[in-house]
C-alpha cells in the first residue's frame, strides 16, 4: 500500500504511536452508491495517536499509478488532547473519528470543506477501557475500566448507561453483528452480556486466570452495500451465515 507524505517540520513526530485505525472509500454522496467493495480496499485513510496527544491522519492507496486522483491534502494533524492517544475509532457509514486519550477524555472529530474539527466531546475523568460503533455507525458504546458502560447515538444524544459493580476491570466492549446486543470482557476471563437497552443478559467465565484483552467477529466492521456483480468479488454476510466471535 502507497502511503502519501508531505514533507514539512509540522509533520515531523519523535513520539511513539500507541493505536492504528484505517478506513476504506466511502462515498461522500448518493450518486455514488452503492459501494464497490473491490473499490473499497483500494485507498482510504489511516488514523494514528501518539504519545504526546496528537491525532495524525493520512490518505493512503493501493494504486500504482500515481497519477490517480488524490485529496488536495493527504496528511492532517489533529490537536487537542491534552494526554496520549491511546484508542482510535473510525465511523465509516457516518465518516467520523472518535479518539480517547490516558486522561478518560473522548473526542469526536468530522471532516468539513478540508478541514477537520470537534463535534463532540466527553470527559468522564476515568480511563476508557474501549470505545466501538456499531456496524450501522448509528451507535457508540464506550467502557470505563471503572466498570462503567455508556451507549449514545453518533449525535451524542445518551440512550443509556449503567454501573457494572466486579471485583475485575472492564477492558473491552463489541457490538454483536445485528447490534442488539453488547458484549464485556474482562481482566479475570469474564463476558457479560447485555441488550441494547441495557439489561443484563448473561455472565459467562472463559478463562478463570487469564484476562481478555480483546474481542472480534468474524464480521465487518461496517455493513457496506456492494455493488460487485461477481460472486468472488463480493462478500455474502446474510443473516444465515455463522458468525464467531474470537477472544
Amino acid at each position: 500500500m502507497f502511503a502519501a507524505v508531505e514533507h514539512g517540520p509540522v509533520l515531523c513526530s519523535d513520539s511513539n504511536i500507541l493505536c492504528l485505525s484505517w478506513k476504506g472509500r466511502v462515498p461522500k454522496s448518493e450518486k455514488e452508491k452503492p459501494v464497490c467493495r473491490k473499490r473499497y480496499y483500494e485507498e482510504g485513510w489511516l488514523a494514528t495517536g501518539n504519545g504526546r496527544g496528537v491525532v495524525g491522519v493520512t490518505f493512503t492507496s493501493s494504486h500504482c499509478r500515481r497519477d490517480r486522483p488524490t485529496p488536495q491534502r493527504v496528511n492532517f494533524n489533529l490537536r487537542g488532547h491534552n494526554s496520549e492517544v491511546v484508542l482510535v475509532r473510525w465511523n465509516e457509514p457516518f465518516q467520523k473519528l472518535a479518539t480517547c486519550d490516558t486522561d478518560g477524555g473522548i473526542f469526536v472529530w468530522i471532516q468539513y470543506e478540508g478541514r477537520w474539527s470537534v463535534e463532540l466531546v466527553n470527559d468522564r475523568g476515568a480511563q476508557v477501557s474501549d470505545f466501538t460503533w456499531s456496524h450501522d455507525g448509528t451507535q457508540a458504546l464506550i467502557s470505563y475500566r471503572d466498570g462503567f458502560v455508556l451507549v449514545g447515538s453518533v449525535s451524542g444524544q445518551r440512550h443509556w448507561s449503567s454501573e457494572i459493580n466486579l471485583e475485575s476491570q472492564i477492558t473491552c466492549g463489541i457490538w454483536t453483528p445485528d447490534d442488539q446486543q453488547v458484549l464485556f470482557g474482562t481482566a479475570d476471563g469474564q463476558v457479560i452480556v447485555m441488550d441494547c437497552h441495557g439489561r443484563m443478559l448473561a455472565h459467562i467465565l472463559l478463562h478463570e486466570s487469564d484476562g481478555i484483552v480483546s474481542m472480534s467477529w468474524n464480521y465487518p466492521s461496517f455493513l457496506v452495500e456492494d455493488s460487485s456483480e461477481s460472486d468472488t468479488d463480493s462478500d455474502d454476510y446474510s443473516p444465515l451465515q455463522s458468525k464467531l466471535l474470537g477472544v
